[in-house]
């Protein structure tokens, strides 16, 4: 669907759910299971692999007729909407390709824009290779971070939110279209980048939230890291201080305290 959009698949789910930005609709409640579950992937939702999809996929632009300037992650893999939120609000066209942003003559003799699997550029994807990937990748337990949400100087409260947080039982935009107590087309994060809300996204990988922790990264001493689940942040987080107990429950209580 991400490749052939003359197909029939995506030619039915097309006329089922609609085209918003380039990009095929959830649907709400009236999206079928099967879709849903598709969608999450494509989100990088859900408990299993969390964004494993997206980063291996990449799109690789030729012409540029065929990719969207602000929505797909054409440049260095992250939405120009993500990196410059102000900029995508204030854009009367934001369902434009490239080759219509750069109408200067740039697409001439070029390729067709394609999104290529990077595991594997030559074959493309498959499914027995998105299976190896997910079958090889090492998850952290749920009840793993669940022992860090307890802290001694942390409120009741707090680690009542942490223990929601982690099982994605928040009131974020995108659960609540879920549920249907907003409509699709409010989705779109508090703060303004024009991407959809979940979780993830709010608290970890929005620009806003990520700056704030590259802040955190710094003061800390420690490396910037890419986490698939915010369980797995936690963690790893927490144990990246080394062995000293009192370093790992400093950095306990920082997490809780930079998320609660």
């Amino acid at each position: 669907m991400l490749v052939d959009r003359e197909g029939l698949w995506f030619r039915v789910l097309t006329a089922r759910y609609g085209v918003e930005d380039g990009r095929l609709c959830e649907g709400g409640q009236r999206g079928s299971v099967w879709w849903r579950d598709i969608v999450r992937i494509r989100e990088g939702e859900g408990e299993l692999g969390g964004t494993w999809f997206g980063e291996h996929v990449v799109r690789r632009v030729g012409d540029g007729s065929d990719t969207l300037f602000w929505t797909d992650p054409w440049l260095d893999g992250i939405p120009l909407r993500e990196r410059f939120g102000r900029l995508f609000s204030l854009a009367e066209t934001k369902s434009r390709s490239v080759a219509e942003m750069f109408d200067s003559g740039w697409g001439r003799d070029q390729t067709l824009d394609r999104w290529q699997w990077r595991p594997d550029p030559d074959a493309g994807y498959t499914v027995a290779g998105g299976y190896q990937i997910l079958t090889h990748q090492v998850y952290v337990a749920l009840h793993d971070a669940d022992n860090l949400i307890w802290h001694p100087q942390v409120p009741l409260k707090v680690s009542i939110f942490a223990w929601r947080l982690l099982r994605d039982r928040l009131p974020t935009r995108a659960n609540l279209v879920t549920r249907g107590v907003l409509s699709s087309t409010i989705d779109s994060c508090v703060f303004g980048c024009g991407v959809t809300e979940p979780v993830h996204h709010l608290f970890l990988s929005c620009s806003i939230a990520g700056s704030l922790w590259d802040l955190v990264y710094a003061w800390v001493g420690i490396s910037p890291m890419v986490c698939i689940t915010l369980r797995d942040h936690f963690v790893h987080f927490t144990a990246s201080a080394g062995v000293s107990r009192a370093r790992r429950s400093f950095l306990q209580l920082l997490w809780l305290v930079v998320f609660g």
